[in-house]
């Protein structure tokens, strides 16, 4: 996604909601944000209504492959993923997670 797309999205989810979390350190993580939404299918028992970034998985994980200059093998950067950014919740803010190739989806930014 172009950075022109990502900063309408951070722009319309601010606007949304002024306390939805973003991942950090934003250098990695904004390259893997896909939309947003007020529906997070994931397995948090959210509150309806709240507006949450939207992360696709893969992409976290080669972002983090990135930074890393591949110290981390994918398993490992999978493991790092799914186990201190994908499990973790801190709130209602929290984002959610989508997999492109598993939901077969292209934009939520509805």
């Amino acid at each position: 996604m172009d950075p022109e797309h990502i900063e309408e999205l951070l722009d319309r989810l601010a606007d949304l909601n002024p306390e939805a979390l973003l991942l950090e350190p934003r250098a990695i993580y904004d390259g893997a944000l896909v939309g947003i939404t007020n529906e997070a299918k994931d397995d948090w028992d959210r509150e309806p209504g709240h507006w949450v970034a939207v992360y696709d998985e893969q992409l976290c994980i080669d972002r983090i492959m990135d930074e890393f200059d591949c110290e981390y093998d994918y398993g490992t950067a999978a493991d790092w993923f799914y186990t201190n950014t994908y499990g973790t919740w801190v709130g209602e803010g929290t984002p959610t997670f989508r997999s492109v190739v598993d939901d077969g989806w292209a934009d939520l930014d509805d």
